[in-house]
């Protein structure tokens, strides 16, 4: 898949692979499965991470273009968040 501005990179994984830094694009089930009102937003915070390790959801799309892909570095600490490469929209 080419990479352009503003193109997506989306990809299906087991929510056991989220880490920080990445891009939750949606959440796999009803959206009662998971413990947000949102499911598209950057997991910057551990213990949104941890909420969705928890949740019953078993697998979820990110976009690799907005955040960080599967085999990529995992962000540096900045206090108790991860720096994360893309920015949260409202």
């Amino acid at each position: 898949m080419s990479g352009g501005a503003g193109q997506r990179r989306l990809k299906k994984i087991a929510v056991s692979q989220l880490r920080l830094g990445m891009y939750l694009h949606a959440i796999e089930g009803p959206w009662l499965a998971h413990p947000f009102w949102k499911s598209s937003f950057v997991i910057d915070d551990p213990a949104d991470l941890q909420r969705l390790r928890d949740s019953p959801a078993t697998e979820c799309w990110i976009d690799a273009a907005r955040g960080l892909d599967v085999g990529a570095a995992a962000p540096t600490l900045v206090g108790s968040r991860a720096a994360a490469p893309a920015s949260r929209r409202p």
